[in-house]
């Protein structure tokens, strides 16, 4: 995943963690175990997000979050 990109909702969960493994912490705060799960593979971050529950505003809130690891001095 290239760094000058932004985290949205169409980001594969398994290029976030191959970049980051740090961003599970992120995932465990919102109930997503995906660092532990098969579907990681394929499911973008608001699939994943949604099997698990999450509202879409839950998912914006979780994408701002992996994007302030990600980029720190770059999310207000």
């Amino acid at each position: 995943m290239d760094k000058t990109l932004q985290i949205n909702k169409d980001t594969a969960i398994e290029d976030l963690i191959e970049e980051n493994p740090e961003m599970n912490d992120v995932l465990y705060e919102y109930g997503l175990y995906c660092g532990n799960c098969f579907a990681a593979g394929w499911d973008t971050l608001e699939e994943g997000a949604k099997m698990h529950g999450l509202e879409d505003d839950e998912i914006e809130e979780l994408i701002q979050e992996l994007n302030k690891v990600k980029n720190p001095s770059k999310v207000k």
